[in-house]
């Protein structure tokens, strides 16, 4: 099971972390858990190399496995747009296969 949290500081989202594996299919072969990755690869780059975030942490955990991208609160459109296209995303992933990803959300303090 993948388990995704969406982080949110006062209604503002602020970060993603995906933790673990769906189990639809075996490592290499699973397109779940691919999906995930590459938004999530998608989300660490587009902020990143695109909106140039500079308050950008980003962690990964091959043995966990776990990605976590978090981002100091900001009311930028870019980032934004960013973020909301790429949790939405996380969303449908999991509304289709609510068997195999899991979505959660949690209030972090500032």
């Amino acid at each position: 099971m993948i388990e995704i949290t969406l982080l949110y500081q006062r209604n503002l989202l602020v970060g993603i972390e995906s933790k673990g594996h769906s189990g639809y299919a075996d490592r290499g072969s699973d397109v779940v858990c691919a999906a995930v990755s590459v938004l999530m690869e998608a989300l660490m780059y587009g902020l990143s190399q695109i909106a140039k975030l500079d308050s950008l942490v980003c962690r990964i955990n091959d043995n966990i496995p776990l990605m976590s991208v978090r981002w100091f609160r900001t009311k930028s459109e870019k980032i934004s747009l960013l973020t909301q296209t790429v949790a939405e995303s996380l969303k449908a992933i999991a509304a289709d296969n609510s068997s195999y990803v899991k979505i959660h959300t949690e209030e972090v303090k500032l």
